[in-house]
């Protein structure tokens, strides 16, 4: 198994050493750094600390987690002080929180079962997966790349019956009355507007999982 992966985003990483050793002695993988520039790339991260002691970067701490968020839904958990709790009340981007002087073991704890909260449900098989999209099915979410995309249940479901048929070709009539049902009186035309509404959250220029069978009908790569 491979260790939990933490990003620690700390004001001074020489102050924090003792908790990052005591995180990496606890089978940790840590990443430090200090500055939000050094934040170029959370995607490798399964969960963001930071220690909120002072201004970091003299911004606005509740600026630097949305702008976290918006580039992935890494899970974000916070040391700080007492007196900043009203602070991390009013941000929504924060998942969790722990007051210094904190015990090892409850911040461990939290980490734990935060990440578990928030990954998809591999350890039970409950998810199907193409490349990179996952589909939790307990959740009725999907990832892509390791963010949540927003779906509208219709396009939800389209995914979710291509994607349990992988590699099989599905026709526009199959998807239509599997998806919208026998009684529905619009044409083949609605699924192919679905599939590009879908494209369009789902894919990018660089990477594609929806083909299209030309005059049949639709398959995941």
């Amino acid at each position: 198994m491979n260790p939990v992966r933490l990003i620690l985003y700390l004001r001074d990483g020489e102050t924090n050493r003792d908790l990052v050793n005591s995180l990496i002695y606890r089978g940790f993988s840590c990443n430090v750094v200090t500055s939000e520039e050094q934040l170029t790339d959370t995607r490798s991260a399964d969960l963001m600390l930071i220690d909120t002691e002072g201004r970091l970067d003299d911004e606005p701490l509740e600026e630097i987690t949305k702008r976290i968020k918006q580039n992935r839904h890494v899970p974000i958990v916070t040391l700080s002080e007492k007196a900043a709790l009203r602070d991390i009340e009013n941000d929504g981007s924060i998942d969790d929180f722990i007051l210094k002087p904190y015990d090892l073991d409850e911040l461990t704890a939290r980490i734990k079962r935060l990440i578990q909260k928030n990954l998809p449900s591999a350890a039970t098989g409950d998810q199907l997966t193409a490349g990179d999209v996952v589909i939790d099915l307990p959740k009725c979410e999907v990832w892509v790349k390791g963010k949540v995309v927003d779906l509208t249940f219709t396009e939800y479901e389209l995914l979710k019956l291509l994607v349990s048929k992988k590699g099989q070709v599905l026709t526009r009539e199959v998807l239509l009355n599997k998806i919208w049902g026998y009684d529905y009186f619009g044409g083949d035309r609605t699924v192919d507007v679905h599939i590009t509404r879908l494209r369009n959250k789902i894919e990018d220029s660089a990477h594609s999982i929806i083909e299209t069978v030309r005059n049949i009908g639709y398959r995941i790569k």
